[in-house]
């Protein structure tokens, strides 16, 4: 066999093996899950990164951490922690699977931050949220 027979031939199997319907992927969801607590310092300084430990309760066997959802405005943070929820049952309902994942933090503003954790919404479908502010200073 020549040499431009084997790369042909190698180049068929190649394509052969490979599948332009990847039926390997995961079907998935993302959710805001609700925030339960937030720790953070009562002041922070400014020009410090921080790294706050954020807890959520994980609602199922499905439901895995993806990261945050956040908004910045002047003054204000709104945070909401992501789940990522794969959509291949069987999912087991948890009931105290408390979460703990790191949110870092840098201090860009000398004055204040008022921080909101989402929690859910209420009745009417309005969010609800931890609110804390914290002052900031300079060193």
């Amino acid at each position: 066999m020549t040499k431009k027979s084997l790369i042909l031939i190698s180049f068929l199997f190649l394509l052969a093996g490979c599948s332009l319907d990847d039926e390997s992927q995961v079907d998935f969801t993302l959710e805001l899950v609700p925030v339960m607590d937030a720790d953070l310092p009562d002041t922070l300084y400014f020009g410090n990164e921080y790294r706050f430990q954020i807890t959520y309760n994980r609602p199922t066997t499905c439901h895995y951490f993806e990261g945050y959802d956040y908004t910045k405005t002047k003054n204000e943070r709104i945070i909401g922690v992501v789940n990522s929820v794969i959509n291949e049952p069987p999912c087991d309902s948890l009931t105290d699977d408390l979460r703990i994942e790191n949110l870092n933090f840098v201090v860009e503003r000398d004055d204040f931050y008022i921080f909101k954790f989402w929690q859910g919404e209420d009745d009417e479908g309005a969010p609800i949220y931890l609110t804390k502010e914290v002052p900031v200073k300079i060193e």
